[in-house]
């Protein structure tokens, strides 16, 4: 009867050992991965497709910047609804952007405004000759 007792405590050991190991090895296997987004507003410059590049201007930045995008990018309008890239030339926009493994990866770009109209100045000369 005690021996009985003794190996049936000393397997029952054992199988709570074995699970606890079980336990942590998968606690050890599991990670988190942590992706910080970051905005930047300005105005679209230039939207290039065929390098996929968008270059903003903004008044807290003396030079424009340039942010790469990917098949992966969204872009949409203030409500959320998806528009076009070429639509949000010339508007004032925020870009959403992370850093991963050392390159910036634009998820988002929303278009915070209308489209801004560029005026040329243009002069007109008339001369009479008399």
């Amino acid at each position: 009867m005690k021996i009985q007792r003794i190996i049936t405590t000393t397997t029952l050991g054992l199988a709570i050992g074995l699970m606890a190991n079980a336990a942590v090895s998968y606690a050890d296997m599991e990670s988190t991965t942590t992706t910080k987004t970051t905005t930047y507003s300005g105005v679209v410059s230039e939207v290039n497709p065929s390098a996929s590049t968008i270059i903003l201007k903004s008044e807290s930045s003396p030079s424009p910047v340039t942010y790469t995008y990917s098949k992966d990018t969204t872009f949409v309008d203030s409500t959320g609804r998806p528009v076009s890239a070429d639509v949000i030339m010339n508007s004032p926009v925020t870009v959403e952007y992370s850093n991963e493994g050392g390159r910036t990866v634009v998820r988002r770009v929303v278009q915070t405004g209308p489209a801004r109209t560029i005026q040329e100045k243009t002069t007109h000369t008339e001369t009479e000759t008399r």
